[in-house]
């Protein structure tokens, strides 16, 4: 996924893309880096909240992982001072590992993070106080990827084939889902758990196709790396429409920090505005603060995604019915036990 692809370092147009000894390293090192950021910061603002120093208000957002082309509008608010405006001092924060942000959230080590909406609905049931309070990218982004050379084209051609997955269990729902709708038993198809080297295990013929891949990230990445792929989009195959990525505080913030929380989304949405307008500005900001990913790379990630935020209007609102609808699709395939009450849910009146 786009958060967490193995391979996830790309290059800049003409540039080598390395080896993958040398890609896993450098994306090692900036992980180390980027982790130990994360951790001083948290441990400096001591549960957040508080003031700058010059006059604005510190809210830490705590990203779902590395700096890439899904956070061109954040970038973009913080480079043509939109936070500034509203009187806010943001300070952005990697993750080490993408599943700790929603218990950052609820632990008020951070202010705000981004997650998925699958794993926050399933953080929700599990007890976990959290609270869905805008959209980021509100389609799905994860899909299964195939080699073009595969003649792979649908979930019918993955018969008898073996599949990648990152080990997370709502990818197998999603794999099972659409291999169901094209009439194709799911034991003819083989999982096999890479963890987040999806990439290499396609490109290097392991597998004949992976899930948990960002049409976004991985699969413009492979079609850098000399490898076109077939995007497979879990939406076009049975799986129920989501919200890839959303921003989530806890329900304690929705409570005590709603104006500030406020202040944030209205100059992320005009980051948006900005990315859709000056797409290569937007890209430029993200190129800054990773550019060991690559500018092409992040690029063509943001050209994909201007249409979607194009048409989210207004930006960051989410659909009650649809999360719902959502919601019913995890319980009935049973990873989650019980249905988060949505008025805790999610939230829109933070919005705007």
């Amino acid at each position: 996924m786009g958060g967490t692809a193995g391979d996830a370092v790309g290059a800049e147009a003409g540039t080598r893309i390395g080896t993958e000894e040398e890609v896993r390293g450098m994306l090692s090192k900036r992980l180390l880096e980027m982790a130990t950021v994360a951790l001083a910061g948290m441990l400096a603002v001591a549960g957040c909240g508080g003031g700058s120093g010059d006059g604005k208000q510190k809210l830490v957002l705590a990203l779902d992982w590395f700096p890439n082309a899904d956070h061109a509008g954040i970038y973009a608010a913080q480079a043509q001072g939109y936070f500034a405006e509203e009187g806010l001092k943001v300070e952005l924060q990697s993750p080490g590992n993408p599943e700790d942000p929603p218990k950052f959230v609820a632990a008020d080590k951070v202010d705000l993070a981004i997650s998925y909406e699958p794993d926050v609905i399933q953080a929700k049931a599990a007890g976990l106080p959290i609270t869905a309070v805008g959209s980021l990218v509100s389609v799905p982004l994860n899909s299964v990827l195939t080699l073009k050379t595969s003649g792979i084209t649908s979930p019918a051609g993955l018969k008898g084939k073996k599949v990648a997955h990152p080990g997370i269990p709502s990818n197998e729902v999603y794999l099972q889902t659409m291999l169901k709708q094209a009439g194709v038993d799911r034991a003819s198809v083989e999982l096999v758990d890479v963890g987040f080297d999806l990439g290499p295990a396609l490109r290097g013929g392991k597998v004949d196709a992976i899930i948990g891949g960002y049409w976004n990230v991985e699969a413009v990445e492979a079609e850098l790396q000399g490898y076109p792929v077939n995007v497979l989009k879990l939406e076009a195959y049975g799986v129920p429409v989501y919200d890839e990525l959303v921003f989530i505080a806890s329900e304690k913030g929705v409570r005590e920090k709603a104006e500030k929380i406020r202040k944030f989304l209205r100059a992320v949405a005009k980051g948006h505005a900005y990315a859709v307008a000056n797409p290569e500005g937007a890209i430029d900001a993200v190129a800054k603060a990773n550019p060991e990913m690559g500018r092409e790379l992040i690029a063509r990630g943001v050209r994909l995604l201007v249409p979607i935020w194009s048409a989210s209007k207004p930006f960051g609102r989410m659909d009650e019915a649809r999360w719902q609808a959502f919601v019913d699709f995890l319980h009935t395939n049973k990873l989650i036990e019980r249905k988060p009450a949505m008025d805790t849910l999610l939230t829109n009146r933070l919005l705007g």
